[in-house]
Parts: C-alpha cells; sequence; structure tokens
C-alpha cells in the first residue's frame, strides 16, 4: 500500500512541473520492475485496510494510466502480476534481452498461479493489448512471457540489451517530450478516457467485488498454500 501512494505521489509531483512532458518509469532493482502486489496483505486480511489497500491499487493504475505525461517504461527485469499492470499504463515499453541476474526476466498477468483473479480493469487492458484470444489463454493461465514472446504479442514495444534499456529509455522519453502536448494527451485519451471513466465510475464496486473474492474460504486457503510454497522454497 505505501509503494502504490509512493508511485502515485510521484506521478502527481512531477505532473505539478508544466515544463515537464515525460518520465521514465524504473525500478531501484534492476532485477525486477515489481513483484507484484504482497500477497501478505490479501490472506486473512482486515477488511477496512483490505478496502484501504485495493484502493491505492486503483489509484496508482488511474494516475499512470490516465497520467498527462508520456510515460516509458524501462523494464529492466521482471514484472509479474502487478508489475505487469505498471507496465501495461505507460505509453511505450522497453525491456531487456539480457538481464542483471542472468535469468531470463518474465512479464505478465500470473495471478491465476496463486489462486487469484486479475481485476477487470486490469484484464481488459491486457485484453486490449495483445489481442482478446491470446489474452484470455494468458490470464486464464497465469502465463508469463519472455522479452521475445512479449515483444511478438505485442505486450512490450521494443527490446534493448540490459545495459542500454535505461539509455534508451530516456532518450525515448525525450523524443515523446517533443510531440505537441495537448495533441500528445487528446491522442492518449481517445484511446484511454472510455477506461479510466468507467473506473472512476465504479470503483467502490470493485472494492467490494475484490474483497468479496479474496475473503472466499477457497480463495484464502489457495492462498494459505502459496504462500507456504513460498517459505519452504526459501
Amino acid at each position: 500500500m505505501r509503494r502504490c501512494k509512493a508511485i502515485s505521489a510521484a506521478i502527481k509531483d512531477v505532473e505539478s512541473n508544466k515544463k515537464v512532458q515525460s518520465l521514465v518509469l524504473a525500478s531501484s532493482n534492476p532485477s525486477t520492475l515489481s513483484a507484484g502486489l504482497d500477497l501478505n496483505e490479501l490472506y486473512n486480511p482486515e477488511p477496512e485496510r483490505l478496502t484501504k489497500f485495493w484502493s491505492s491499487v486503483q489509484q496508482v493504475f488511474l494516475d499512470l494510466y490516465g497520467s498527462r505525461l508520456a510515460v516509458i517504461g524501462a523494464v529492466t527485469g521482471n514484472a509479474p502480476a502487478a508489475g505487469c499492470m505498471l507496465a501495461l499504463s505507460c505509453d511505450y515499453r522497453i525491456m531487456t534481452t539480457s538481464p542483471s541476474d542472468g535469468r531470463p526476466p518474465m512479464i505478465g498477468l500470473n495471478e491465476a498461479k496463486f489462486g487469484i483473479v486479475a481485476p477487470p480493469f486490469l484484464g481488459n487492458l491486457m485484453l486490449r493489448t495483445i489481442g482478446h484470444r491470446q489474452g484470455e489463454l494468458a490470464i486464464s493461465t497465469g502465463t508469463l512471457f519472455t522479452p521475445e514472446q512479449a515483444l511478438q504479442i505485442g505486450l512490450v514495444d521494443e527490446l534493448i540489451p540490459f545495459d542500454d534499456v535505461l539509455e534508451k529509455s530516456k532518450e525515448t522519453a525525450i523524443e515523446w517530450a517533443k510531440i505537441p502536448p495537448h495533441a500528445r494527451l487528446a491522442s492518449k485519451m481517445l484511446a484511454r478516457k472510455k477506461y479510466l471513466i468507467e473506473l472512476t465510475a465504479t470503483r467502490k464496486e470493485d472494492v467490494e467485488d475484490f474483497k468479496s473474492f479474496v475473503l472466499d474460504d477457497q480463495v484464502q486457503s489457495n492462498l494459505g498454500a502459496y504462500l507456504e510454497s513460498l517459505k519452504k522454497k526459501s
């Protein structure tokens, strides 16, 4: 929850400077853009905290997906689940082909693998991005894609060697900033405004649906088993 609030605050801070027209979304951890939501927040949660938690997730999505800025995603490592949400919310996504730790980075909505489901606003964004059938299969099976697979299906826009991702992302951000801002933002809203309005209008319903799903006994059992399996691996 703190991380979501920090991202939202950072976006708003940059947006307040009218001279700035673009930004690069990157991680301080070179091997992971974001590991996704903290599943401990979802296991045996306090309902009130769960409401605040999910509201913060909604907010960071709205702030990033609807930003007036051109947001370039620098994906230098893994981006599962909510990490994929951050990447999908960007205007342009650049992913590494050569990870810092030697293991191929992966990206996708893998929520099904640990017993939950991507929220409608995120699942539908995935469908719009990579196509309905491919997206349906990916969400249902919790597929994580390699960089090459992600480029092939349009989940990312460009592949760059690890050492060059940040520099290329900065160069791309500069190029996007040269586009007349009113035209760029209006074009962006042609594609995104409908979905931003839909989520804004249904936030309370989305929170309640999410809480109802997460608090289901079977879902809690699945989460508990998954968290326990992680402890054994560590």
